[in-house]
């Protein structure tokens, strides 16, 4: 049922949309669903840039959540991440500008090895391909699937941000 539902909500975006799609980004490499999934199978770093409304009702296992309007800018700000490591940006569907204007903004920063899929969450989904639908399947996916050396780098640089910053704020509530 969950799957006729999004291929229906997939097929009504696509049938319903006026925005003009964005069919690729330089200097990146616009993937489909099939080389996504063997990016996927290779353990390149899926970073999901939908809000969390929208990444925890669903995201592809083991993909990175960075919201566009509020951590995106971390890949920016982390400088002893590779720059060279494969990401697979991606957001709901081939017309939502987010995945690339997060694209544009990886290559611009200096990655290397971007990958822009462009028709997103709906079409993996729709596709049975692996994904997150709530935190018991989560679990399960941590144990199944071990994070690839690129996928667990990116989390280690991600937390250390975050505990840099957190260290910032105490200090600067301790000493006014």
């Amino acid at each position: 049922m969950l799957r006729f539902i999004a291929i229906f909500v997939l097929a009504l975006a696509s049938s319903l949309a006026s925005a003009e799609q964005i069919e690729s980004i330089k200097g990146a490499k616009t993937v489909d669903a099939y080389e996504a999934l063997q990016l996927f199978e290779k353990g390149a770093t899926f970073v999901d840039v939908r809000d969390e409304f929208e990444y925890q009702l669903g995201h592809i296992r083991s993909a990175v959540h960075l919201d566009l309007k509020r951590d995106f800018n971390d890949l920016y700000l982390i400088e002893t991440l590779d720059r060279n490591i494969p990401i697979v940006i991606y957001c709901n569907s081939a017309h939502c500008y987010r995945s690339a204007v997060a694209t544009f903004l990886a290559v611009s920063w200096g990655y290397e090895n971007v990958h822009y899929f462009k028709d997103g969450y709906f079409t993996w989904m729709a596709l049975d391909l692996p994904v997150v639908m709530n935190q018991s399947q989560d679990r399960v996916a941590a144990v199944d699937d071990a994070d690839s050396h690129w996928r667990q780098t990116m989390k280690t640089a991600l937390a250390e941000l975050q505990l840099a910053r957190a260290n910032q704020f105490i200090e600067a509530a301790e000493h006014p």
